[in-house]
């Protein structure tokens, strides 16, 4: 019986390599045309709003029962009377911070909208923790540009991703490294996917969703949850951040549950309804450091500002909230962010 000479056994080496270099070139470009399907627009293309044509979404002025005008019990404050801090960044080369945009649909502005909900999702691969937390689009900041002071979810509608991810630097000290925007008929589709979720809910909001009338968990659909996560007129814009905390938290635990099928399922057919400023390349390297981490990921959920952080106030007409800046920085870096 002949023995391969080592001429024979490297060219035989070079085609088993040249095979699977192949078989990943191929598996490569096909994971491309999957993720070509979300909407990508590099933040170099993102046109802004001139700053000499920026609003002021004011409030509108109640009235009493005699159709007078009711004594506003916010402060009125003097725009120039709010004391701008510089904040440090927080820097850690450890965490991945993703931005969660969901949109204002209600109004439109230039073609964008208005960020309706803002969610960090900060991610530590090491230690495989997930911080996500809400950011009130009411909280009012510095937009960077050339712009006025004015609420958070305008910074989008300025200037999209670029302008918001400046804005979350200035004013938080966050460097954001990637954003997804999602539209309410993918929120639907994703928890439809998933086959629902169980939310607990209260006499009122299980009224106001229309699926009963007492307060117990009930099992949402994708249309009914959105309703749920939708509801402003039972409390402030802090209970509407929380319930949509506990539908994110209802959907990665059916998420981590699901089998494979129905993974693929949802990965399909959410692709569509998504936009973002990141790269092919960089949403797969993404995956990579967070696909091997979902079995043992440890979920928590956090509000910015806290109770303690902030006052509310009337500015030009709008009802906002001032943050204590330099405290929220703080809560961020040594409570909310997962760096350790």
């Amino acid at each position: 019986m002949k023995k391969n000479t080592p001429k024979k056994a490297a060219v035989i080496a070079a085609i088993v390599i040249g095979f699977l270099l192949l078989i990943v070139a191929v598996a490569f470009m096909c994971l491309h045309m999957v993720l070509n399907r979300i909407d990508k627009t590099p933040d170099g293309e993102v046109t802004r709003i001139d700053p000499r044509d920026q609003f002021f979404d004011t409030d509108p002025v109640e009235t009493d029962d005699n159709g007078s005008e009711a004594r506003d019990t916010l402060p009125v404050i003097n725009p120039d009377d709010v004391t701008r801090e510089t904040v440090k960044p927080i820097t850690n080369k450890k965490l991945i911070n993703i931005l969660l945009v969901g949109e204002d649909s209600d109004v439109t502005y230039g073609g964008r909208q208005r960020s309706d909900t803002m969610l960090l999702c900060s991610i530590n691969p090491e230690t495989k923790k997930v911080s996500v937390i809400s950011f009130l689009r009411d909280i009012y900041v510095h937009i960077p540009g050339g712009y006025a002071d004015n609420r958070l979810n305008t910074a989008y509608a300025f200037g999209g991703f670029p302008l918001l991810t400046e804005t979350f630097s200035v004013n938080f000290g966050i460097t954001i490294d990637g954003c997804f925007e999602v539209n309410f008929e993918g929120f639907q589709t994703v928890i439809d996917i998933l086959g629902g979720v169980d939310v607990k809910l209260t006499a009122a909001e299980a009224q106001i969703v229309e699926v009963g009338w007492e307060e117990k968990t009930y099992h949402l659909n994708g249309a009914a949850a959105l309703s749920y996560v939708r509801i402003r007129k039972l409390d402030s814009d802090f209970g509407r951040t929380s319930r949509q905390r506990t539908v994110l938290n209802a959907i990665f635990q059916k998420f981590r549950n699901s089998d494979a099928k129905t993974l693929m399922n949802l990965f399909e057919k959410i692709l569509p309804y998504l936009s973002t400023n990141m790269t092919n390349t960089q949403i797969m390297q993404l995956a990579s450091q967070c696909i091997p981490m979902v079995t043992a990921m440890e979920l928590n959920t956090y509000c910015v500002p806290a109770q303690g952080s902030f006052y509310y106030a009337s500015i030009r007409g709008m009802s906002v909230i001032v943050p204590d800046l330099g405290k929220i920085r703080t809560q961020l870096e040594h409570e909310y962010l997962p760096i350790n």
